[in-house]
């Protein structure tokens, strides 16, 4: 794919990947750059990136209509149908690297799928919580890294890349944990 311009985590993000090139796109550079920073290649599946876009934005759609109430569906709600749908429609495969083997390559290999749909949904969350939300909180107020002296620093992501992968997830699962990190007091 030659199609390396973006605009990357803006505050308009969800609305302008509801369009099906501009999803391809962004998706296609920022999951290619997010393994690079790894040292893992990734191997592009363009009908399973489009399988993810129909049915999320299908699923926009369909939450749209069924919650009235609502103007849009919520920058969480997108963000976590857009986790779900990654994670099931995987448009990447084949974690390749030439180098030895680390803990971030390990850690790919075994979770790259669901590490890559999940950092980008809970960025691109983060993102509209702080900027969009004009909530004042520093860039990093919600890592993915626990702090804590007796957690294991990786606790977070590897848990959530685990049942992502090999536990039956609904969206709905995904809101709630993204309720639960971004939501907090």
């Amino acid at each position: 794919m030659e199609v390396r311009l973006r605009e990357g985590l803006t505050g308009d993000f969800f609305e302008r990947i509801q369009n099906k090139d501009v999803f391809e796109a962004e998706l296609y550079v920022d999951f290619f750059d997010r393994a690079n920073e790894m040292g893992v290649l990734v191997s592009w599946n363009k009908r399973n990136a489009l399988d993810a876009f129909f049915e999320w934005t299908q699923d926009l759609k369909r939450l749209d209509y069924i919650e009235k109430k609502l103007d849009r569906p919520d920058h969480l709600k997108c963000a976590a149908y857009l986790i779900y749908w990654l994670c099931r429609s995987s448009p990447v495969s084949n974690f390749v690297f030439e180098d030895d083997i680390n803990e971030e390559k390990e850690f790919m290999l075994k979770y790259g799928r669901e590490y890559l749909a999940f950092d980008l949904g809970y960025r691109a969350a983060q993102l509209y919580e702080r900027k969009v939300n004009n909530r004042d909180l520093k860039e990093d107020a919600f890592p993915l890294h626990s702090s804590m002296n007796d957690v294991c620093r990786t606790d977070f992501i590897e848990t959530a890349c685990h049942v992502l992968k090999l536990k039956f997830v609904t969206p709905d699962a995904i809101l709630l944990v993204l309720k639960a990190v971004f939501l907090r007091p």
